[in-house]
């Protein structure tokens, strides 16, 4: 049997923290059937598809809608916090790339993924709505704020995609689609100036060279930026020693000394940070009693582990807080296979039982995901936050009262919440701010 390998690429590139979201269609960026910077070429595939305009103003999604969402994403950190080393995932991300995903899958492939997705509360067509809401309702373009998201699908020439496929994709994602000759250099070069582009430049490229048996990518993009509300002041800036597994290292630490949003509970002290856009929100949570915080996490419920610390993070500032907080840009690579299989989805992965035939006009069913990559970069300073996640789904055919003091000098858990739903958009272990 020939085999055929489709990779589906989201990638969500953050530049201060979160996501983009509401025009008359989701994605605010430049699609591959616009003209932009970019010189794309090919066919246009959405020529005859048209994106159903959404109705009604954008809602924030009910707290009940979000639990197997809030869910899910603790549970991607508790699994691949199975990995030594600094850790940072999106779960928003991987949520995102997933959800699109499933728009062409089928049978019990779709059935699990939606149940590790949303403990199989919610279906397909509630998913693809809720991701439509809450691109709308993260899409932000302000002085100190900016993020937007785009999505994108590229097939090879000759592929005939499944044509609800790609309308659900426009629906909801506001996704362009696009065929090139993949055989050509010019192939690499519109994707990834794509990429480059809707990313203000922080990925530069997502594929090096394009396999003879690759027929699609899918594409998404998410740029944040953001100052903090009150930014740290770099004379106060200086070096101080931070507790790594490995021992002590010396690096810059940002200092202030002001009210602070101070919690405490579940045997941890944390601290959150609004971004200049009051939405989004940092935290940094430390383990009392030198705890680490892989083993902190693994007591935790996944159920309540993001609904408490919204809870925590949503005190007004009720303490005046000597903070010391690292700078840090480290970065995260992983293969998600394991985690997703470890969480229920193992028939998307199985090539003899997966079943994505509404990927493709045919409807055959030798579809099978082979690998879920996910990629993370965070840089924290003293003017905001700067971050970047991206995730690939590649598809094969197969056969206390007073000051308080707060320092971070030992590795700690710390993300971005979108404080209207509580859904984490970066969640991570520092280990050692140096990045080694």
């Amino acid at each position: 049997m020939k085999h055929i390998h489709i990779r589906l690429i989201a990638i969500l590139a953050i530049t201060g923290l979160l996501l983009a979201g509401c025009t008359a269609a989701p994605g605010s960026g430049t699609s591959p059937t616009s003209t932009g910077a970019v010189s794309v070429g090919g066919e246009d595939l959405m020529a005859a598809v048209r994106a159903a305009p959404n109705q009604g103003a954008i809602q924030v999604p009910e707290p009940g809608t979000l639990a197997g969402i809030s869910r899910f994403s603790a549970n991607l950190l508790l699994e691949s916090g199975q990995n030594k080393g600094n850790l940072m995932v999106s779960p928003l991300s991987v949520f995102l790339a997933l959800a699109m995903t499933v728009n062409g899958a089928d049978g019990d492939t779709r059935t699990d993924m939606l149940k590790v997705l949303t403990d199989g509360t919610l279906t397909i067509d509630q998913v693809n709505a809720i991701s439509r809401d809450l691109i709308g309702l993260l899409e932000k373009s302000e002085p100190k704020t900016h993020i937007s998201i785009a999505n994108s699908i590229w097939f090879r020439q000759g592929f005939k995609p499944f044509q609800p496929f790609l309308q659900a994709n426009a629906d909801y994602y506001g996704a362009g689609a696009r065929s090139l000759d993949f055989a050509s250099d010019s192939a690499v070069e519109a994707i990834n100036g794509w990429v480059e582009q809707e990313t203000m430049g922080l990925i530069e490229k997502i594929v090096d060279k394009i396999n003879p048996t690759t027929v699609m990518y899918l594409i998404n993009t998410v740029y944040f930026k953001a100052d903090w509300l009150e930014p740290f002041l770099k004379h106060d800036t200086r070096p101080q020693t931070f507790q790594t597994p490995d021992g002590e290292i010396e690096v810059d630490f940002m200092h202030r000394t002001a009210p602070m949003t101070y919690f405490t509970g579940r045997d941890a002290t944390g601290v959150a940070l609004p971004y200049s856009n009051t939405q989004f929100a940092y935290f940094a949570l430390l383990p009392d009693n030198g705890q680490g915080p892989r083993s902190w996490l693994a007591q935790q419920d996944p159920a309540e582990l993001f609904s408490q610390i919204g809870l925590w993070m949503a005190q007004k500032a009720n303490f005046t807080v000597s903070l010391a907080l690292p700078k840090y840009d480290v970065s995260y690579d992983d293969v998600l296979n394991n985690e997703l299989q470890t969480l229920g989805m193992g028939i998307a992965f199985d090539g003899g039982r997966a079943d994505f035939s509404r990927l493709n006009e045919a409807r055959s069913k030798g579809l099978y995901i082979s690998e879920v990559r996910h990629k993370t970069v965070i840089r924290v300073d003293e003017k905001g936050t700067e971050a970047a996640a991206a995730t690939s789904v590649a598809i094969d055919e197969s056969a206390v009262i007073g000051d308080v003091e707060l320092v971070f000098d030992r590795p700690f858990l710390y993300g971005i919440l979108d404080t209207k739903t509580g859904l984490p958009l970066f969640v991570g272990i520092l280990e050692n701010p140096a990045g080694e």
